[in-house]
């Protein structure tokens, strides 16, 4: 019996990152009996992929392809557009992945094969993450962290993950990304809400992706803009979820104690670095991002969007 799998993709101002993204894609290695397509979800004012653009793009690769517009500015968004797209295509699986990532060519097999031999119905995998240009001593990289596969998790992001099509249709779950998180963590509260509604979720450790990380999103700025977004949008989705009391609760002590120490740890640093310049600016940079963690927790708390997402890293 045939099961088809549709692949969605999000972008917005990186066509040749796309295109890169599409051409692994192309590649993948087609499981037996599963048919594959691809949809994009453009999210800007005026599309790039539109009119004959699209239709050379469409052209380059043997898998079909489908653009879709989504005009509102914000990453749930173009997500939900993703899924309502997806579904059109009457799919039983479907796959996210980011528009600056390229697929291993096993990637969807093992993903798929992982969900069948451990009968669930959500998977996530790892990103291999090359850098343009190497991130500051100081910072600390996200890591891959090995897990044996189907180890079971509880929230998972869309860089690299694959659903059944119950999760979402409306004759499931019915599932959408809460188009309030305009600024982050939509992707873990959609997954957390999925294990919550009782679908089983793994790790499949052997199925790849790699991010393509440009020069720019290393720059001190936006580092410590990315930590600020992180703890916002974190805060802010338990204030949808918990309430704004029982958030406070929790995050105000917890943003002065940061802010507290974060503030000691920078000075410290600072007076350091002419005599110990590495070991200064280490702790420099980690009592800035604790203060970033702090101040972004009482942001969230408040319910005052992040603009981490307005600048757009790559093309």
């Amino acid at each position: 019996m045939t099961q088809k799998l549709v692949i969605a993709v999000c972008t917005a101002q990186r066509p040749k990152m796309l295109q890169a993204c599409l051409s692994s894609l192309d590649k993948l290695i087609r499981p037996d009996g599963t048919e594959l397509a691809i949809v994009v979800v453009e999210n800007d004012p005026e599309p790039y992929f539109s009119g004959q653009t699209a239709e050379d793009t469409k052209a380059r690769y043997s898998l079909p392809v489908f653009f879709y517009h989504e005009r509102r500015k914000g990453i749930p968004f173009a997500r939900n557009l993703a899924l309502e797209a997806a579904l059109e295509q009457d799919p039983d699986w479907i796959a996210l992945i980011d528009d600056d990532e390229r697929a291993e060519p096993d990637w969807i097999a093992k993903l798929l094969s992982a969900c069948a031999e451990h009968k669930a119905e959500v998977a996530n995998g790892p990103v291999r993450r090359i850098y343009e240009k190497p991130a500051p001593h100081w910072w600390k990289s996200q890591l891959l962290k090995p897990r044996p596969t189907g180890t079971v998790i509880t929230e998972a992001p869309t860089n690299n993950v694959l659903l059944s099509a119950r999760i979402v249709g409306k004759d499931g779950l019915g599932l959408r990304f809460d188009e309030r998180l305009t600024f982050g963590s939509e992707d873990i509260d959609f997954f957390r809400r999925t294990h919550a509604a009782g679908a089983k979720m793994i790790w499949v450790d052997d199925a790849f992706v790699e991010e393509d990380i440009p020069a720019s999103r290393v720059t001190t700025g936006r580092l410590l803009s990315r930590m600020h977004m992180a703890a916002t949008s974190g805060a802010f989705n338990i204030v949808l979820r918990e309430g704004r009391w029982k958030a406070a609760l929790h995050f105000i002590p917890k943003s002065f104690r940061r802010m507290f120490f974060g503030s000691l740890a920078t000075l410290v640093g600072f007076v350091m670095k002419p005599v110990a310049r590495k070991r200064g600016e280490k702790l420099f940079y980690y009592g800035l991002i604790r203060l970033m963690k702090g101040s972004g927790n009482l942001r969230g708390l408040l319910g005052r969007a992040h603009n981490y997402y307005d600048v757009i890293d790559g093309h």
